[in-house]
């Protein structure tokens, strides 16, 4: 630890240097987001530009307090109202700026802008009982957590006139692994993106293309599982931006941590969207093809699992998965789709389709594909929100016998004055062929349709068999209902949801559950994506979790299965119950948030009002305090304590020592603080305490600490 402060004595001189010149408070307001489009509005009457615009050689700083356009032609919400709003400065003026600099700067082009990061991210561990065979990286001490987020994004944002506009984000990564050639990278991050709206007496119409985009369809075509109120903001994620206590308010009013972070509401996709909006008759549409996530795949990682032509790129010279000059070389692998809609005023009515393909083979003959097909609705009526998803997918590969699979969802949002207290309910049922890598619901549950069959879990699956899920968490394989409620009183809020689902047929033998209360911590000693890993990483003594993207996860083997093949003879009912609790209030006329979140879910043979710890197959349960507390201006204390215990029924595998099923307790105890040195500028310190015992399972324990430091500048 003795280049710890070294470097980060460096880093501060570069922060003190940048928050000499301050990059405008307003810059806050592009931290945070994740499509470099937002920064040039395209299509609202606001001009959401650059803090220093340049109009006929005059300088004017916009003010930026309105919500920010994220263009015409897009469905997706505005980003949030930046807290502190640039004042206009006239002083570098010579004559009287036009009455419409908003029509003004819309038709001239925007210089090119620069923006972006420095994040320094110091890391230390010591496991003072570590898992077997971490040896001898039960201590380790570095830059960065071998996830890659980079140390420097630079974003580059240009607008050669009104109607269309482009954007690059340069990413720079430095892992000092302490090899003779270190393996520093620079390179693109989100990649060359184009965007461009084009407004006409037809309609307006948008365009983007290249890079990494954030976009969504529909909940089962193209989406991503909400979580709000419902995850601890202890740790901090990489993309944060600069806010002191706005995090903290945003938390408490929202549900959201981080303002405009689409990472959470969007899917990443490559390639051409194409949509159109105000179209004669109120019609819409969007049209997509490129790729996503299961369709990227690793560079040199392609392989040909059947091996269809012998000898590698030279059985009479067809190019085979070795390629002419015997380099690894992908397959095809594409998804495409659209969405062709109707809007009656504030309701929506829409189409939906996606396909996806993927090659398994050199020669093409061997095929993994995919077609979901849904129509969708949003309606509101007084005060009443009700929406709804009808759809089914086909799946096909070469060991799967294709059939179709339903999935339908209905819910209805009810306001606090339409009834005692705000009602949301949700009804659904996901058949067991259903099918879609892509969408918001978990389809893990057939093992059949899994991503990789020659791995046990694929890399990046975030469970298995049957998912031990939230409230509003879908699942294929099932029928339920779920609700939610709350109320406001004064500083307070308080939030109760409970779901009840069944299996629509014994399709798997095993359960699965989150680790959340160390879960980032273990995903980073035991980090999921090593070089080209096609299977997820396996770990601890009797090798039941498994790591994903800053998460880890454990499977669960039932014993009720035929004795034969190895299947589940019962259907299961899975209860779940989450709470939560937020307070924001005042001590010595500083600002102080306590935020509890509680969860207990459980998978049992019979229906239970609640989830429950007897007649189960799997009991969990999760108990999560944050504490804020501002001492100054610039600085608050950050606490946590978390607490988590999973028990298995008696169906569920036993200890060879103890003879009983899993009894595990996690603790973790966290302490920091974050500190503004300058507007552009914060410096942010965690420390966990982490402990782990299964005491059914004497094997199944470690015990260790972590601290990060987080150097963040904005330039």
């Amino acid at each position: 630890m003795r280049g710890w402060p070294a470097v980060l004595a460096l880093a501060l001189g570069l922060s003190v240097g940048t928050a000499s010149a301050q990059a405008p408070a307003g810059g806050e307001a592009l931290l945070g987001l994740d499509r470099p489009e937002e920064a040039l509005d395209l299509a609202s009457p606001t001009p959401l530009a650059v803090s220093d615009s340049v109009l006929d050689g005059r300088t004017l700083r916009l003010d930026l307090t309105e919500s920010l356009d994220l263009g015409s032609a897009s469905d997706q919400a505005p980003v949030p109202a930046v807290r502190e709003p640039l004042a206009l400065d006239f002083s570098s003026m010579t004559d009287a700026l036009p009455d419409d600099t908003t029509e003004v700067l819309r038709e001239r082009p925007q210089p090119l802008t620069v923006f972006g990061y420095y994040r320094l991210f110091l890391y230390g561990r010591n496991m003072t009982e570590p898992y077997p065979n971490l040896a001898p990286f039960e201590r380790a001490y570095g830059v960065g957590d071998g996830y890659r987020e980079p140390m420097l994004s630079v974003t580059v944002l240009g607008r050669p006139n009104g109607r269309s506009s482009f954007a690059t984000e340069l990413f720079v990564y430095t892992p000092y692994e302490g090899t003779e050639n270190e393996n520093n990278t620079i390179s693109l991050n989100l990649g060359v993106n184009f965007y461009g709206n084009f407004r006409t007496e037809a309609g307006n119409f948008g365009v983007r293309a290249g890079g990494i985009h954030w976009y969504n369809l529909s909940p089962f075509t193209i989406g991503v599982y909400q979580v709000l109120d419902r995850f601890s903001i202890f740790d901090r994620t990489p993309w944060e931006g600069v806010n002191g206590s706005v995090k903290y308010d945003s938390y408490f009013e929202t549900g959201q941590a981080n303002p405009g972070d689409q990472r959470w509401n969007y899917q990443a996709f490559q390639g051409l969207i194409l949509d159109g909006r105000e179209l004669p008759g109120g019609i819409g549409f969007d049209a997509f093809f490129g790729k996503t996530q299961p369709n990227g795949g690793l560079p040199g990682a392609a392989t040909d699992p059947t091996t269809t032509v012998p000898g590698g790129g030279t059985s009479g010279g067809v190019p085979t998965y070795l390629d002419f000059s015997g380099e690894a070389r992908a397959l095809p692998s594409f998804i495409g789709g659209g969405r062709l809609q109707r809007a009656f005023g504030d309701n929506l009515v829409a189409l939906n389709s996606i396909y996806s393909y993927r090659t398994l083979d050199s020669l093409t003959a061997e095929r993994r594909q995919y077609q979901v097909h849904t129509a969708n609705f949003d309606a509101n009526a007084f005060g009443v929100n009700v929406s709804g998803e009808l759809g089914a997918s086909l799946f096909e590969s070469p060991a799967y016998d294709s059939k179709w699979g339903e999935a339908l969802m209905l819910r209805a949002k009810v306001p606090a004055e339409r009834t005692v207290f705000p009602l949301d309910v949700q009804l659904y049922q996901v058949g067991r062929h259903f099918y879609n890598e892509n969408g918001e619901i978990a389809t893990g549950n057939n093992p059949q349709l899994r991503a990789n069959a020659g791995c046990e879990v694929a890399a990046g699956d975030g469970g298995v068999g049957g998912v031990i899920t939230q409230v509003n968490q879908l699942a294929h394989n099932r029928r339920g209902v779920n609700v939610n409620t709350g109320w406001r009183g004064g500083p307070a809020q308080f939030g109760v949801g409970w779901g009840l689902a069944h299996e629509l047929a014994p399709t798997t033998s095993e359960l699965s559950y989150v680790h959340r209360v160390n879960g980032l911590a273990l995903s980073r000693i035991y980090n999921p994506f090593p070089e080209n890993a096609t299977c997820a990483t396996q770990f601890g003594p009797l090798g039941r979790q498994y790591s994903f993207f800053r998460g880890v996860f454990e499977r669960v083997q039932t014993t009720d299965v035929d004795p034969v093949s190895g299947t589940a003879l019962n259907r299961k009912f899975y209860h779940a119950v989450d709470l939560t609790g937020k307070v924001r209030g005042r001590l010595l006329d500083r600002n102080l948030y306590l935020f509890y979140l509680g969860s207990f879910g459980s998978a049992n043979p019979s229906a239970q009002a609640l989830p429950r710890d007897d007649d189960t197959y799997l009991f969990v349960q999760y108990h999560e305090f944050d504490l804020y507390a501002e001492i100054t201006d610039r600085f608050m204390l950050t606490g946590y304590l978390g607490l988590e215990n999973a028990r298995g029924g008696r169906f569920t595998e036993l200890s060879d020592e103890t003879g009983l099923p899993r009894d595990q307790v996690a603790r973790g105890i966290g302490v920091g603080f974050d500190w503004t040195l300058a507007p552009n500028t914060g410096l942010y310190v965690r420390h966990r305490w982490m402990d782990f015992e299964d005491r059914s399972f004497p094997l199944d324990t470690y015990q260790g600490r972590e601290m990060t430091v987080e150097l963040k500048i904005f330039i």
